[in-house]
């Protein structure tokens, strides 16, 4: 069972992913540590949600206070889902759901600037194949043009940094936060030259 874990929509039950689209939604434990760990950086934050899956990240954001959030999905199924979820929640002021690919222009040119918080949740197999994490690595510093200086970028890896080289060119980190053997939780931060 999906669900949001605090504030507005606190207990809002969510429609999960169909069993066919070997999705992952962050576990509750999981997610309740990040978001305590962003702690006031969510109040009235812009958020650009790339990979949402059924939103349960990007719809917690909203329910703790997050101003806007672009939320991207590319199968079908899923952003019909999603599209569900806002619609059930009743928050489609702040909560746009973008059928596309996360890896495209089109969902940096649609994002709520400047982007507070970056989630990026790709699939894993994304991340262990080296030219698609590339891929992935080139999208999310594209992603720094567009960030407030003040922003975050939360990336969901079942590697760690010592299992390869995570770093983001413009950002700093990252700083890491390990969930079990098979799940990292990493946080970035623009770099910004000194003086």
């Amino acid at each position: 069972m999906l669900r949001i874990i605090a504030g507005e929509f606190r207990s809002r039950r969510l429609l999960g992913p169909a069993e066919e689209e070997g999705s992952r939604p962050y576990p509750d434990r999981v997610k309740e540590s990040v978001f305590n760990q962003l702690g006031e950086a969510v109040d009235n934050a812009r958020v650009l949600d790339l990979f949402a899956g059924v939103g349960t990240v990007g719809l917690e954001a909203i329910s703790r206070g997050a101003a806007a959030v672009l939320m991207v999905e590319r199968s079908r199924d899923t952003f019909r889902r999603l599209e569900r979820n806002i619609a059930a929640l009743g928050c489609g002021d702040r909560a746009t759901a973008m059928y596309g690919d996360a890896l495209g222009q089109t969902c940096l040119l649609a994002a709520p600037r400047p982007v507070d918080l970056l989630f990026v949740d790709p699939a894993y197999r994304m991340i262990r194949d080296p030219q698609s994490r590339q891929r992935l690595i080139d999208q999310v510093s594209r992603c720094r043009e567009i960030m407030a200086e003040t922003g975050l970028v939360v990336l969901r890896s079942p590697l760690g940094p010592k299992d390869a080289d995570l770093s983001l060119p413009g950002f700093r980190g990252p700083e890491a936060h390990r969930y079990g053997p098979k799940m990292w939780v990493l946080f970035y931060e623009p770099y910004r030259e000194p003086g």
